[in-house]
């Protein structure tokens, strides 16, 4: 396939445009794309038939910033209400067998007024697809995606388990718990379940550990490590919810977040304090280098324009100051569902 089709956050194509145009490049491939803005999806196009599968599969899907999901595509399908089903289905004799079809659009208000269609198209679809032989259990890691852009047009497409997310239109939906302190306990809660893997997080994230929250107040990044079990130095001079407190597992420290040392290296540090990018990687650098935490989770606050170059920016500063002192890490990061203006980023060091 020729394209690639890409999820993201209502306001930011222009963003997913640019980095996919980036990663391209990266494999010598070359295209373009018209962001249609708070469309809530890209295409990058390109002219070479494999460019599509050539890019994802060179990619990491924790290391693009502003996809929610990716799937390779060719061009849009065009069809008469009453032959939605056919048309798809002559369009899917040129893609890959695979194990499952999903059925989604953007998440806009406008997109999601398609939602009765696809009820209504969902099951005679999936019938055809059966009937034609296009779902086998041995595609695995293959999903074949259709994603209506109107009532009359739809891309058709595939994704590849090694780059993609494994939710609905690429979402992750959480609840807020009930004692939670607020609601960007979510973001951090999203955080740890896209960075640290199902297999690691009893090694990870267990009690006894240690924690700093800087720019805690009122808790709520202090209250995923607290239901852990996890002892959480919250630093912040605003006032911290009652109940947490009451758990005996937060020590408040009234601090400034950008002055503040531990008085333990501690497992994680993270921070959603709200200051210039560059400012808070300059931060992250510094606990990473001085050794102080060994994983940090934190996010980077977005300008209005070049959000992209911005956080380019700040991810090579980290990098450069790690490679000074011979640190060997993994870092991972996203613009996440629980996100707005901002990306999380996430590091250990090895």
């Amino acid at each position: 396939m020729k394209n690639i089709l890409i999820y993201c956050r209502p306001g930011f194509e222009k963003d997913a445009l640019a980095e996919i145009t980036d990663k391209a490049a990266e494999c010598g491939i070359y295209g373009y794309g018209v962001p249609q803005e708070s469309s809530g999806f890209i295409v990058f196009n390109t002219d070479q038939q494999d460019a599509a599968e050539t890019i994802i599969r060179s990619l990491s899907f924790n290391h693009l910033i502003f996809a929610r999901q990716i799937v390779a595509v060719n061009d849009v399908v065009d069809f008469e209400q009453g032959g939605r089903v056919q048309a798809l289905l002559e369009a899917a004799r040129d893609l890959p067998l695979a194990e499952d079809i999903w059925l989604e659009t953007a998440d806009t208000n406008e997109a999601k007024a398609l939602a009765g269609l696809i009820k209504k198209i969902q099951k005679p679809l999936l019938g055809a697809w059966k009937k034609a032989g296009l779902l086998r259990k041995k595609a695995v890691g293959i999903r074949h995606h259709v994603f209506f852009m109107e009532g009359n047009q739809a891309y058709l497409g595939v994704s590849f388990d090694s780059c993609r997310s494994e939710f609905p239109m690429g979402i992750r939906r959480l609840r807020f718990p009930a004692k939670g302190p607020s609601r960007s306990t979510l973001k951090l809660e999203e955080a740890l379940l896209q960075f640290v893997p199902e297999d690691k997080r009893e090694r990870d994230l267990h009690d006894g550990m240690h924690a700093v929250d800087l720019g805690a107040c009122p808790g709520g990044w202090t209250y995923q490590f607290v239901v852990r079990g996890i002892h959480t130095y919250a630093v912040d001079n605003g006032p911290m919810q009652k109940e947490l407190m009451a758990t005996g597992l937060v020590s408040h420290m009234t601090e400034d977040g950008f002055k503040f040392e531990p008085p333990v290296k501690v497992d994680w540090m993270v921070c959603d304090m709200v200051e210039r990018p560059i400012l808070v990687a300059e931060l992250m650098a510094k606990w990473l280098c001085e050794g102080w935490t060994q994983r940090t989770i934190f996010n980077l606050k977005l300008p209005m324009k070049k959000r992209y170059q911005e956080v380019v920016q700040c991810l090579e500063l980290i990098a450069g100051q790690l490679s000074q002192h011979k640190l060997r890490y993994d870092i991972q990061y996203k613009h996440l569902f629980h996100d707005r203006e901002e990306i999380t980023v996430c590091i250990m060091i090895k």
